[in-house]
């Protein structure tokens, strides 16, 4: 329960922000002729919102996470401050304040591989929502 109002507090930045992308997506997605032709097919709208329409909605949306992942482990910093959290921002800080080089260089190593693997599995994300990813049929 420590933790809530941190997450919190650093989710809040970026909420905004992908809510707007995922309601536009969706108000889209729900003007594509997939979402037209399973409401021919009698499909139920919580069915279509679900299986087709939010699913297709998401590709942006999971593109933006990946491309804010860097930003959201800077928001860190502030947050783990703030909130006197013992964590790998607060180290960046404090290796900065300390001028050691060593240690900051390893946490930037450190940063730039959690950012690399973060979008490492948002490609793999977005195969896994839109086949033609995987198959390499993506329309150009």
């Amino acid at each position: 329960w420590h933790l809530a109002l941190p997450v919190a507090a650093l989710a809040m930045i970026y909420l905004a922000l992908f809510l707007r992308m995922m309601r536009a997506g969706m108000a889209e997605a729900w003007r594509q002729d997939y979402a037209l032709a399973a409401r021919a097919r009698g499909l139920g709208r919580l069915r279509i919102a679900l299986a087709h329409v939010a699913r297709n909605a998401l590709l942006p949306l999971v593109t933006m996470l990946g491309l804010q992942a860097a930003s959201m482990l800077g928001g860190s910093v502030i947050i783990e401050s703030v909130f006197a959290i013992p964590g790998f921002g607060r180290l960046a800080q404090e290796a900065v304040a300390a001028r050691d080089a060593p240690l900051l260089a390893g946490i930037i190593l450190v940063s730039a591989v959690m950012v690399v693997l973060v979008n490492l599995a948002v490609d793999l994300a977005y195969a896994a929502l839109d086949p033609r990813v995987g198959t390499g049929e993506a329309a150009s």
